[in-house]
């Protein structure tokens, strides 16, 4: 013999599985809402962190694009006849400036002589990035007879 099953047939029975139904789906929706809560956080986490990436990428690169131009500046001048004072330069696309600065420096041989033609070259370079002003500057001592 099998033992036989029964269905709730009782209005009791019936409505105790109806709220277990509905407790079930409420359960469903809640782990639903919570991944989905978690899928966004992890999406905003990483859109900022993509934004970050390419902010340091930009700023690397404008870096770069500095110091090189800073050492062309000043290999130029070094060939160049050199007069003391502040000139802007443009190059590029013109988001960072340039400035090379000329000083006539007074100084001395070994045997106490006063050398000159012996100048002090500044370029600095200046351009915004991430919302701030950003600097770098290169020197050199030139002696031109």
């Amino acid at each position: 013999m099998r033992p036989q099953t029964t269905t709730p047939s009782g209005p009791r029975q019936r409505l105790a599985a109806s709220r277990q139904r509905q407790t079930a789906n409420a359960f469903v929706l809640w782990e639903m809402l919570l991944a989905l809560g978690i899928f966004c956080m992890s999406a905003i986490a990483l859109t900022r962190a993509v934004q970050q990436a390419v902010d340091t990428v930009i700023l690397i690169h404008d870096e770069s694009e500095a110091r090189q131009d800073l050492e062309s500046i000043l290999a130029e001048a070094s060939v160049n006849k050199l007069q003391a004072g502040k000139t802007s330069i443009f190059m590029g696309d013109h988001r960072i400036q340039y400035e090379r600065e000329v000083i006539s420096l007074s100084a001395k041989n070994s045997q106490g002589q006063a050398v000159a033609n012996l100048w002090q070259v500044t370029v600095r370079a200046t351009w915004s990035a991430r919302n701030r002003v950003r600097t770098s500057e290169a020197q050199e001592v030139l002696f031109q007879p």
